[in-house]
């Protein structure tokens, strides 16, 4: 099935030779959501990656390997704090030991994983390779990553991880083909003088007290609107949705592939009742999560759905106005949920040392080195024992990193692509076409069940 499955891939993108990848507007981790395609010489051989200033630079900063073991590592870190981090790390490692050489190298996201699809069937693959959490499951399927659960299990340090982002890295059966570098999640931003001019002083608890705040600040005579958030019809706005539909309203909370229980209905009801209710703009279908964080900067928003990434972008609101952060209150009794975001290392199969590549893995996902990449990236540490010292609303990333206890992964499954395509497909239904939240849901599940009966979610 795998064979079958990268031949199909495969021979898709070979009919069209020259298919053009553009990139997404956002995406739930700030790097792009849809892989895009690339153009492609032949599936017999897979065109290496292009060489771009990146490529030289990540090679020219590294040290003479001499006898050493040479690794090479693909990622798409492109943002330049992340960039030229991975590259000092790859460095430092290096000096570290004398037994295997890495070298760092970029690759466009759409490239890589392109090559990843065509390396599955004909072994050209990196030592190491970076890729989107959600991905990971479907390049797992495909036999692009080598199973490393007995050595993470001899390191004897899983259980300092969260078990969101962990669970992002293993198949439906468990087992492990990497570890979670880094990761976010989205949690709730509050524009204090908007809920203090609507009588309130404190932030929302729980979804009917969400409710209530979303319909008490919004001012529609001057444009603002009680929440905003992004529902656009992309796997970013899947990403946001979710923790709604995951909601613990009135009882244990629930999966993608059980989205007709009623507190998946009530959580999806929760949000297409705003809309409907003018509490939250019906533009919002076409926000990205840039798009509603910048309603939330210029006062449009009383609340909005935000992610780790945004505490970053906080210095635009520039004293307009008091702002706080908390758990998205998306259940009944102060619980919540939320969803995770980030990237994964993992072993390619057919790395030439396995044994020294998953020792870099350990070091690279270490409690020191998880911590030293959150403040550099401005993300969270995927592991629990992790401190991370910002450098800018410390007080902010505490709430999100409260928040990383109530996060799931998305799925992780090899065809989340559709899952998230029937879930957003879902959520438009109720907001542009006032389809009752139970039937819209029930058309998903039309899509989701079989999917999920063939390879159950972990």
């Amino acid at each position: 099935m795998k064979k079958i499955l990268a031949l199909m891939l495969t021979g898709a993108m070979c009919l069209s030779l020259v298919a053009c990848g553009g990139n997404s507007a956002g995406s739930t981790d700030n790097s792009n959501t849809d892989s895009g395609s690339a153009a492609q010489e032949s599936a017999d051989t897979p065109a290496a990656p292009a060489a771009d200033s990146s490529n030289t630079e990540a090679a020219a900063d590294s040290s003479a390997s001499g006898s050493a073991t040479e690794v090479e590592l693909w990622h798409y870190f492109d943002a330049s704090n992340d960039k030229e981090a991975i590259i000092e790390w790859v460095d430092e490692y290096n000096t570290l030991q004398n037994d295997i050489h890495i070298t760092a190298t970029y690759v466009s996201r759409e490239e890589l994983m392109n090559q990843y699809t065509i390396g599955a069937l004909s072994g050209e693959l990196p030592d190491i390779g970076m890729v989107d959490s959600p991905d990971m499951a479907s390049y797992i399927s495909l036999g692009v990553f080598e199973d490393i659960t007995a050595e993470l299990n001899a390191w004897g340090e899983l259980d300092k991880f969260y078990p969101g982002p962990l669970s992002s890295c293993m198949d439906s059966d468990g087992n492990l083909y990497g570890l979670p570098q880094n990761s976010n999640c989205l949690a709730l931003a509050c524009n204090m003088d908007l809920l203090k001019a609507a009588g309130y002083d404190h932030m929302p608890t729980n979804v009917d007290e969400f409710q209530e705040m979303a319909a008490a600040t919004t001012d529609t005579a001057n444009g603002v609107y009680g929440f905003a958030m992004c529902c656009i019809s992309t796997e970013e706005g899947t990403f946001q949705i979710i923790p709604w539909l995951r909601s613990n309203y009135n009882g244990a909370g629930v999966n993608v592939d059980n989205l007709t229980a009623d507190s998946a209905v009530h959580g999806l009801g929760v949000l297409g009742d705003l809309i409907s209710s003018g509490s939250m703009s019906k533009e919002s279908v076409n926000w990205t999560q840039s798009d509603a964080f910048n309603q939330f900067v210029a006062g449009k928003a009383a609340m909005c759905e935000v992610g780790t990434w945004h505490l970053a972008m906080t210095g635009d609101i520039n004293g307009a106005f008091e702002y706080d952060f908390c758990l998205l209150p998306t259940g009944s009794t102060g619980t919540s949920t939320s969803t995770i975001g980030g990237e994964n290392f993992g072993i390619c199969t057919g790395a030439d040392n396995k044994a020294a590549c998953v020792d870099f893995l350990k070091w690279l996902c270490s409690k020191e080195k998880e911590g030293e990449w959150a403040v550099t990236a401005g993300k969270i540490p995927t592991r629990s024992d992790s401190v991370a010292n910002y450098d800018y609303e410390q007080d902010g990333f505490a709430v999100f990193v409260d928040e990383m206890n109530y996060a799931q992964a998305r799925g992780p499954h090899p065809e989340w692509p559709t899952i998230g395509e029937a879930i957003y497909t879902a959520a438009q239904a109720v907001f542009v076409d006032g389809t009752d939240p139970a039937d819209a849901l029930s058309k998903a599940m039309e899509t989701i069940a079989p999917i999920v009966a063939e390879t159950p979610l972990p």
